[in-house]
């Protein structure tokens, strides 16, 4: 029902039709492009794990669910230490035939990686930080101001 080729993760249509059944669950272990996220001196750490379900709704098309679990490291935007950080990312997506405003089955097939790309780069942060609290770095004295004071005298 689904299996990786080269990178790209393809759920096939065709092989959960002729197993009898109209529904199917799925796991990858998947890794994406270094470009996608956009966020300086962070990338992401080790394979995304995409795990869900796919559901056939008509001859060619389905109903697809997931979730996408993959993690960040990198340099914290605000106090510049290292961080890692897991974030969690659920989907939902009807899948049609020539759908020219989503996703689009092909072949019987669907490409889960254009979904999972889109998933990822939808719930990376625009800052990158170690601590959802992080102080950050004094501008004037340069103190990290998680670890003390400040030590300037404004």
């Amino acid at each position: 029902m689904a299996y990786k080729v080269r990178g790209i993760m393809i759920l096939d249509l065709r092989k959960l039709k002729r197993s009898g059944k109209d529904q199917s669950d799925f796991f990858f272990e998947y890794s994406p492009e270094k470009d996608l996220i956009d966020i300086p001196s962070a990338e992401i750490k080790g394979a995304v794990k995409v795990s869900g379900s796919v559901q056939i709704t008509g001859d060619h098309s389905c109903y697809i669910e997931g979730e996408v679990v993959f993690t960040v490291k990198g340099e914290c935007t605000r106090c510049l230490n290292d961080a890692e950080n897991v974030y969690v990312a659920e989907f939902k997506e009807a899948v049609e035939e020539n759908n020219p405003d989503g996703y689009s089955v092909k072949n019987d097939t669907v490409d889960l990686s254009i979904i999972v790309d889109d998933v990822i780069a939808m719930n990376v942060p625009v800052s990158f930080l170690c601590d959802e609290n992080c102080k950050g770095i004094c501008v004037g004295c340069g103190t990290n101001l998680n670890n003390g004071e400040c030590k300037c005298k404004n």
